[in-house]
């Protein structure tokens, strides 16, 4: 009986547990997609709004050089300076005692500065001649000579350089409008800025790199972005505009760059075109900042060609203009199409995409922003251990008050009314259930009890008939006159007193078939029958 009552209460545990743990694991469950999907859809809209915020910095990054080369391409100083560069440009042959035909020392003095920084120009070809790159006019390698092989500073601050050492009409107007061209430059965080005239020469500089002096239709740079930027100005309408997309430059030592220009009037004489260059680390600063991205997220430029127009935040070399991002995302954005999704990235990892075309007149430009669903998956994979601790103390919990509340509430009065039920069984008809409770238990121990207590009651009534049973058993003596019977003591009693004595029986008389003619003839039916 122990034993049942026992294992009736290991199932109950088990079954409670189970139960619980069913509960809480599909609770957790939903809990953590719930999370999830709730993080999934804050991090859509926090992507969302970064792009859009970055997207507006990058749009009106462009928007407003294209504004500022419009507005300057029509500026006074800019057409003065465009004149006046222009005539130098053609008469500074004319102007200056430098003899720069071949094999003059001038050339060879050119040629060798050619030699010493050619190594240190990663961009050019090292196999090519230094020949090959000079400017194809006179005048142009008289402006590298003047300007580049004797310019005191270094290449990165050549723009220092305000003067020649040589006397021309050319550096006459250098010193008038270097100055405001530099100032340019610096206000504007431009890379360069660039004249050039009708005839294709770059006649103007303001960084002096080796593209000065080239001719845009003949030169080393015709086919650059530079020349194509230079040739689409030159079909313009005043304050109309061309931009090319970044590509790598070679007089800027093979760094990406970008060009804007816009052909330079004076009344409906088009005198040249004004160049912006732009480079790819002011771009990159623009969208440079991962707040509200976490430690994974990155937004970014690609072109239609799939290559990245800014630098990724996961490669310490430059990924501009190296890295294809050809992804789900990457190709949507080509065919002109915004949206988002988790998508694998261009690092093979599975990333929240969130992404856009830019509205940028005259570039293919789409912008992304990412961030790993590593990042948003572990607050929720946090939870669910956390969740899981809980649910596991809870567990151990549930257990100990269980066994206890079983123990107290089913197992002892269970035991108590089988150990009274096997006393009945045993014949102790007299064993009672004391339990003292308000639930069910209460009501069966009463039911108990009484049954108990009815069956004791039967079992005592008939073990007493059993003994009555038992004395009338043996010889009568009975007399056999008048049929009185001896008891114990001797003496005779009639019928009806014996038995009154020994059992509950009550006497009724009568007088039977046999005893009524002989005792009442009178009363015979049949003797008054045959008197008639």
């Amino acid at each position: 009986m122990m034993k049942f009552a026992q294992y009736t209460f290991t199932r109950l545990t088990i079954i409670t547990i189970a139960l619980f743990l069913l509960g809480g694991s599909i609770g957790g469950w939903l809990s953590y997609r719930l999370i999830t999907n709730s993080m999934l859809d804050q991090g859509n809209e926090n992507l969302e709004a970064v792009l859009n915020s970055r997207a507006i910095l990058v749009e009106n990054y462009i928007a407003a050089h294209q504004n500022q080369i419009r507005y300057l391409a029509q500026n006074e100083t800019v057409v003065h300076a465009t004149k006046a560069l222009s005539a130098g440009f053609v008469n500074l042959p004319n102007e200056v005692d430098i003899n720069m035909e071949l094999d003059s020392s001038s050339y060879v003095e050119l040629i060798e500065y050619y030699k010493q920084e050619m190594p240190h120009i990663s961009g050019l070809n090292q196999a090519a001649s230094p020949e090959s790159y000079l400017p194809v006019s006179e005048s142009g390698r008289l402006l590298h000579w003047l300007y580049i092989a004797n310019n005191p500073n270094s290449v990165t601050t050549m723009n220092e350089m305000f003067s020649s050492s040589v006397e021309s009409s050319y550096n006459l107007s250098h010193q008038i409008y270097h100055p405001e061209f530099n100032y340019f430059l610096n206000a504007f965080e431009l890379h360069d800025v660039l004249l050039l005239d009708t005839q294709g020469n770059l006649i103007y500089s303001t960084r002096k790199e080796l593209d000065l002096g080239t001719n845009l239709d003949a030169g080393v740079y015709a086919e650059s972005g530079l020349g194509d930027a230079y040739n689409r100005a030159m079909t313009q309408p005043r304050q109309g505009f061309s931009i090319v997309d970044f590509s790598n430059y070679e007089p800027s030592y093979h760094e990406p760059s970008a060009f804007i220009a816009s052909p330079i009037f004076e009344n409906a004489n088009r005198l040249g075109v004004l160049v912006f260059q732009l480079s790819a680390t002011q771009l990159n600063q623009v969208i440079a900042d991962y707040q509200g991205l976490g430690t994974s997220g990155e937004t970014y430029i690609i072109g239609d060609d799939l290559l990245m127009r800014t630098a990724s935040r996961f490669t310490s070399s430059s990924s501009m203009l190296q890295q294809e991002v050809d992804t789900v995302a990457g190709r949507q954005l080509a065919a002109g199409h915004a949206g988002s999704g988790i998508i694998e990235d261009y690092r093979g990892v599975e990333v929240l995409s969130r992404y856009k075309p830019l509205n940028i007149e005259g570039l293919n430009w789409g912008m992304l922003a990412e961030i790993d669903i590593d990042e948003f998956s572990a607050p929720a994979n946090s939870l669910a251990v956390s969740t899981a601790l809980v649910l596991a103390l809870t567990l151990m919990l549930i257990a100990f008050v269980s066994n206890a509340a079983l123990r107290l509430c089913v197992v002892r009065p269970m035991s108590q009314l089988l150990a009274a039920a096997k006393k009945i069984v045993d014949g102790d008809y007299s064993a009672r259930v004391d339990i003292v409770s308000d639930d069910e238990f209460s009501v069966l121990a009463d039911r108990f009890n009484l049954m108990a207590s009815s069956v004791q009651m039967h079992i005592d009534d008939l073990e007493k008939a059993l003994r009555e049973v038992k004395e009338l058993k043996g010889l009568l003596p009975i007399c056999a006159s008048c049929k009185s019977i001896r008891d114990d003591d001797g003496y005779f009693r009639t019928v009806e007193t014996y038995f009154a004595g020994k059992s509950h029986l009550e006497f009724s008389h009568t007088i039977c078939q046999e005893c009524l003619p002989r005792l009442y003839p009178e009363l015979n039916p049949l003797s008054n029958k045959d008197m008639n």
